[in-house]
């Protein structure tokens, strides 16, 4: 894609990529799942930024519950029939997940979250992953010293 110098890459993560805080009630079991679709995130991220100005734009995608059949099987076996494969909670049509998708690539958004209406929360993210950063130094933070050493 670089030497064609054009092109894209959109990765799919998930929203829950930002749920490690969260209770394990009602989303039990997803430490994998959610981990997983962190590396997605910041590879994404760190990828676009190292292709930042280059002629291929980077994405990482984060749907929320889609109407797909994903949540009806694990995968092994095809969800049967031409009926509905939708889970019982529904979730946002695919044709606006891809629609999100391509608007945001179109305006230069790395993270696109299709459901999510306050798009600055992305950057106060990024904020706050530059705060944690710039603890990378040589003295260690006072709530860590041995008090009998203060």
């Amino acid at each position: 894609m670089l030497a064609r110098g054009r092109g894209a890459v959109v990765n799919v993560a998930s929203t829950l990529a930002f749920a490690g805080s969260l209770p394990p009630d009602p989303l039990p079991v997803r430490a994998v799942y959610g981990g997983t679709k962190g590396y997605v995130v910041t590879f994404s991220r760190n990828l676009a930024a190292e292709l930042d100005g280059a002629p291929v734009r980077v994405q990482v995608l984060c749907p929320g519950l889609t109407a797909t059949e994903f949540h009806l099987t694990q995968g092994q076996d095809p969800v049967a029939g031409d009926g509905a494969r939708v889970h019982d909670d529904g979730g946002m049509p695919v044709e606006d997940v891809v629609t999100a998708s391509l608007r945001a690539l179109e305006t230069g958004e790395v993270v696109c979250v299709p459901g999510l209406v306050d798009g600055e929360a992305v950057d106060r993210i990024a904020a706050a992953e530059f705060g944690l950063r710039s603890s990378s130094t040589s003295t260690l933070a006072p709530r860590y010293q041995n008090p009998a050493q203060q």
